[in-house]
């Protein structure tokens, strides 16, 4: 669900409560984008229900229309599933670069896990990885990027828990470099993907050291 902020109306105003600046700025939000979220006042709401074999693509399409209205109109778009101000062009937009979908729980990462929030709007369970350290996040990140790429492109066709590998080549798609089909696509780092009933979400897990596995030659 997205809400388009404009300086006149587009029509009837929708009048949804939004999120606090603060809850914004959690989310990555730049400062630039939090005064010219502060600055309009016209509100339209779009949201969507659709099947979950449909549920990508409709993200995808829902996120362009948002951001080509805001484009049109000299607004912006506040995303209410990951509270935040998208701060991309409607060109830009890709399932693929599953960065552009999800945060990760800033809370979580001092407890040493890394968790997404948002790929519920694709139908999926979020995803969490135990036990990294403060000088794994980094890495980790990077590999969480590239699961959750692996994740989309293959959902729902594919069932998520089981082995699986990661390579180079799925992180720079995850992280939306554009270069990302001339990346090479070994070596992999084999993981294994579970779901916790209790969390409801997936957990990811591997034997080998990550950075050893696939940036040691880099």
């Amino acid at each position: 669900m997205y809400v388009v902020l404009t300086p006149r109306p587009l029509g009837v105003d929708d009048t949804l409560p939004l999120p606090s600046a603060a809850l914004l700025r959690h989310h990555g939000t730049s400062a630039a984008a939090l005064e010219r979220f502060e600055s309009l006042r016209h509100q339209r709401v779009l949201h969507h229900r659709v099947p979950v074999e449909r549920a990508v693509d409709a993200a995808v399409e829902l996120r362009v229309e948002a951001l080509r209205l805001a484009e049109e109109h000299d607004g912006v778009v506040v995303d209410l599933t990951v509270p935040r101000v998208l701060e991309l062009g409607s060109h830009e937009v890709s399932a693929g670069a599953a960065s552009q979908w999800y945060v990760l729980d800033a809370a979580a990462v001092l407890d040493g896990r890394l968790q997404t929030d948002g790929l519920v709007q694709f139908g999926l369970p979020e995803l969490r990885i135990d036990d990294v350290g403060p000088g794994a996040r980094a890495v980790g990140g990077a590999v969480v990027a590239g699961i959750v790429h692996r994740l989309v492109a293959e959902w729902p066709d594919h069932d998520p828990v089981g082995p699986a590998g990661i390579t180079l080549r799925d992180i720079a798609h995850g992280l939306g470099d554009p270069q990302a089909k001339e990346t090479p696509v070994k070596p992999v780092l084999a993981i294994d993907i579970a779901h916790d009933d209790r969390a409801q979400v997936l957990t990811a897990t591997w034997q080998d050291d990550p950075a050893e596995v696939l940036f040691a030659g880099a």
